[in-house]
């Protein structure tokens, strides 16, 4: 549409430079040759805009919009320099209304077509003649190609809306495509990691349905694949998305459903198609699994065929679980806006402390997934608090607060993670009983969770945040030494302190 507008504009502008040439003996033909220049260079200065970006940015309506009404200015002023309502320069008008008709949505073609009706009434009232009958007849044709363009703006957005639909949906079941279903689990996927929901998948394949095919006939086929999504319609809930994946092989989405109500669902599933289409379904849960679709459908698909051979689902093992721990770790350190890997850095930390309490390497694990876990809350706390360069408000601090309690209720979803639950939802407690969100209080503070707020407070002291410069590791160790027995364990703060300390003389 730029492109077409382009060459309306440069063939208007060369026709008018000709009415000029041939009208030269009348007064303002120079005048009217430097508008139609002006023109030209209009053009060529949208035609070295990008855009490309500007059509894919939200400025793509307000851009044609303006487009438009610099153009009716041009218009107004080339009739007003040819001294008359009668000039043929007026028959323009009706170039930018049906412009706008080809693209524009309707609220954009109404516009341009009210403001052209009423510049040219302003042209001909100022003319001093008044509404004459030429000047009705000329404004009410122009007010009827403006309804028209109305309503053809109208049909073009419906075209494109059935054309959406259409691309997004399976003819032959009328679920969603493949396409479809991306778009659908991409957004379910962004409103659980902001608001620390799980969200599943399941992977359905029919048992035998080649032979169905083969013996029945395609048409059988077909009327089996339908009745599949209709049962799926009625069996999961309204809030569900059903998908065709392709041949006999649909997904379902299931929003804020954790692994275990998953897979009831496909129990109910399974059941509800037992008679007519028996299947084997897999299931697949968000961040234990996978933090986007194709991971999900990966996993899905491998404890669909795992069933279907008569093997069971697999144990989740500790790598597993650090890589989506990683994933989700690393999301929440660019939504704090910084470089630095605080997560991992607070797990490493924390396993340092640890190591010289002589834990074993199961419960280093652990701990070592806790520490990449304990701000994953914050995905919850908007970009504007954990951004802010100045200090919070109140107000701004209790939804900071809530994030230990957040992370702590996301985790508690994922099978095999019940015992870092606790560290993470205490790991802000004082210990002197001014921490959060419980108050708790020396032992009674997780020993864990007490690692973890050392950990914690040392990597954010010695990394660089929007509202300070970080401090050197010493300025970081003395300040844990002077907080001791109030904000952080003692022997905890003299653990690190001795490790940081013993490594700095080492590397001296």
């Amino acid at each position: 549409m730029v492109g077409a507008g382009l060459c309306l504009t440069f063939v208007v502008c060369f026709a008018g430079f000709g009415y000029v040439a041939w009208t030269w003996e009348q007064p303002g033909r120079a005048l009217l040759a430097a508008v139609f220049a002006a023109g030209t260079i209009g053009g060529l200065l949208v035609w070295s805009l990008p855009t490309e970006r500007i059509i894919r940015s939200r400025w793509r309506e307000p851009f044609f919009l303006a487009w438009s009404l610099l153009d009716l200015a041009l218009v107004a002023s080339l009739v007003a320099i040819d001294g008359t309502i009668e000039s043929p320069l007026a028959l323009v008008f009706f170039v930018p209304v049906v412009f706008a008709a080809m693209s524009y949505p309707v609220p954009s073609v109404i516009v341009v077509g009210v403001l052209t009706v009423a510049v040219y009434l302003v042209l001909a009232v100022a003319e001093g003649d008044g509404v004459g009958p030429r000047v009705f007849f000329f404004s009410f044709a122009l007010a009827c190609t403006a309804v028209m363009s109305a309503w053809q703006a109208r049909n073009h957005d419906r075209q494109r809306c059935e054309l959406s639909r259409v691309s997004r949906a399976d003819p032959l079941t009328k679920c969603l495509n493949r396409r479809g279903l991306r778009e659908r689990a991409d957004a379910e996927l962004a409103h659980s990691l902001r608001h620390g929901m799980p969200f599943s998948v399941l992977v359905l394949d029919l048992d035998n349905f080649k032979q169905v095919n083969d013996s029945r006939g395609h048409s059988t086929g077909d009327a089996v694949l339908c009745r599949v999504v209709d049962c799926l319609g009625e069996v999961v809930r309204p809030s569900d998305a059903v998908g065709r994946l392709g041949g006999d092989e649909f997904a379902v989405l299931l929003p804020e459903t954790s692994e275990t109500e998953a897979a009831a669902v496909a129990a109910r599933v399974t059941d509800a198609l037992a008679a007519d289409a028996p299947c084997s379904i897999g299931v697949a849960s968000f961040p234990l699994d996978g933090n986007d679709l194709d991971s999900l459908l990966r996993e899905a698909d491998t404890r669909l065929y795992a069933s279907r051979n008569g093997r069971g689902g697999r144990a989740v093992a500790h790598g597993e679980r650090l890589s989506w721990a990683t994933a989700l770790a690393e999301a929440v350190d660019m939504r704090m806006d910084t470089s630095h890997e605080h997560s991992r850095a607070v797990a490493g930390y924390a396993v340092t402390i640890a190591a010289e309490l002589d834990w074993d390497d199961e419960a280093l694990g652990l701990l070592h997934l806790a520490g990449m876990l304990h701000d994953v809350g914050k995905v919850a706390v908007p970009d504007g608090i954990l951004r802010k360069p100045g200090p919070l408000t109140e107000v701004e601090f209790d939804e900071v607060r809530r994030h230990s309690t957040i992370g702590a209720g996301l985790v508690a979803r994922v099978e095999g993670l019940d015992p870092i639950v606790p560290w993470i939802r205490h790991s802000h407690e004082h210990f002197d009983g001014t921490g959060y969100p419980s108050g708790l209080r020396g032992e009674d503070i997780p020993l864990a969770a007490r690692i973890l707020l050392v950990a914690d407070a040392f990597d954010a002291m010695t990394s660089d945040r929007p509202y300070r410069d970080a401090l050197s590791h010493e300025e970081a160790l003395r300040e844990l030494e002077a907080h001791a027995g109030g904000q952080f364990d003692p022997r905890c703060v003299e653990l690190l302190v001795g490790h940081v300390r013993a490594g700095a003389v080492r590397s001296g």
